[in-house]
């Protein structure tokens, strides 16, 4: 080999996602400026080729040479479920584009073991139904060995059964229902923290602000009963109606006129877009002006805005609520939102980052596997993202395969000129709590 092949190698090597590098110190955004700002790792050995021996006739004769044979195929899909359309729609398209994100730069820096990245994208619509469907589709028809999504907590828990059958892993970059922990761990995992914790930090929050009568409005599935259910165990009595509204139905002014009736402070809400801009238009209806409101991570959407009666609700009462955070703004965070808006000019939407984030852990843990194959890959998952820092944080994991550090933006609606806002107005975390600015 030359000196100049040499080099080639050398860049070559740096550049992919090798099993090497998988197995290293931590990866994140912004670690290596010379990797493209994303991607850093050495040291460890991994597991990128297989030894095998092979008899060959040379020159006549016969003779048996030790060959290494790669175990990864040129192209490594990745099955990304979404919904791309209906409800949620607006959120999961850019959601997408941070998968896309991952995709397009990793296949720029070499790929994984050289193995060009295809993102295999299929909208589930958040319904459980279609979910199964969507998922029977990647794993049974393209042949995908590893899943970033679903988005909701219902569908994760739809199709876990299914996937742990076929031994094919699932990264959730927004599935935060707390049952998911009784089901993952082996086959099933989430970038993001379980609402075990997140509803520690609404409940603070709602505490902080002197609220003494609460309601609970949720859609009526596991991320929504997870939801009212974890705020009821940290705020106990101060709860003083619960309501579970069907998103199909269309009408809830019978049920929002009995949190009327309840003489409440506040409402807090966990609510898909088009469901809950209807039911936000009808508490405004009623008069339900005067109380405040607070919000899950679902809340915070600039979808609610396209609605001027729903947004200047949310507007009039102070809609405040939690959303996962990276710990503060880093680097990996910084890098992330600078290369996301040149490629989509736009800036990310609600867990954008995340996704981007599922999606690195994915590739990290076929890069550590060394094989395409989706037993080996699940094992490998919890490693990759203990490994891992990316815009939305660490992704380190416990045994059920949650994140275990929990980071909560607190946010709340605003409109400091003509157009409608979130903006940031503290933090809170595992170790300080709430701290509000």
């Amino acid at each position: 080999m030359t000196r100049e092949e040499t080099s080639r190698t050398k860049i070559s090597r740096r550049k992919a996602i090798s099993t090497a590098a998988a197995a290293g110190a931590v990866v994140g955004v912004g670690v290596v400026a010379g990797l493209g700002g994303y991607l850093a790792g050495s040291g460890a050995a991994g597991a990128q080729t297989v030894i095998q021996r092979e008899t060959v006739t040379v020159g006549g004769q016969t003779v048996t040479r030790t060959v290494a044979t790669s175990q990864l195929p040129q192209e490594i899909k990745v099955g990304v479920m979404l919904p791309l359309s209906g409800e949620l729609g607006p959120i999961g398209q850019k959601m997408l584009n941070g998968a896309k994100l991952a995709e397009k730069l990793v296949n720029q820096w070499g790929g994984v073991a050289g193995s060009k990245i295809t993102i295999v994208a299929e909208d589930s619509l958040a319904l459980p139904d279609k979910a199964l469907e969507t998922v029977k589709k990647l794993v049974e028809v393209n042949g995908v060995q590893v899943i970033v999504g679903p988005a909701t907590s219902v569908e994760v828990l739809t199709i876990a059964d299914y996937l742990i059958q076929r031994k094919v892993p699932l990264i959730s970059m927004s599935a935060t229902a707390a049952a998911i922990s009784k089901v993952g761990g082996q086959y099933i995992f989430r970038v993001v923290p379980s609402d075990a914790i997140q509803t520690k930090a609404l409940a603070d929050l709602i505490r902080s602000q002197g609220v003494r009568r609460l309601a609970t409005f949720v859609v009526s599935n596991d991320y929504g009963i997870g939801i009212e259910e974890g705020i009821k165990a940290n705020l106990g009595d101060s709860v003083v109606i619960s309501i579970r509204y069907d998103p199909k139905k269309g009408d809830y002014r019978e049920e929002l006129s009995r949190i009327k009736n309840a003489n409440v402070d506040a409402i807090l809400w966990a609510t898909w877009v088009e469901s809950g801009i209807v039911a936000l238009k009808q508490a405004s209806d009623l008069g339900l002006t005067d109380i405040r409101s607070f919000g899950s991570e679902a809340m915070r959407d600039t979808a609610f805005f396209a609605d001027a009666k729903a947004a200047e609700y949310l507007l009039q009462t102070r809609m405040t609520g939690t959303s996962p955070s990276a710990p503060s703004e880093t680097l990996a965070s910084k890098q992330f939102l600078d290369d996301y808006k040149r490629e989509f000019n736009e800036n990310p939407g609600l867990f954008g980052d995340a996704t981007y984030d599922a999606t690195m852990v994915a590739l990290q843990a076929i890069a550590r596997a060394g094989a395409y194959d989706g037993a080996k890959i699940a094992s490998q998952v919890k490693a990759a993202a203990y490994h891992y820092l990316g815009p939305s944080g660490h992704k380190m994991m416990d045994q059920s395969g949650d994140s275990v550090l929990a980071n909560y933006d607190i946010w709340q609606v605003a409109k400091p000129a003509a157009q409608y806002t979130i903006e940031s107005i503290g933090s809170w975390d595992t170790v300080a709590g709430l701290k509000l600015r």
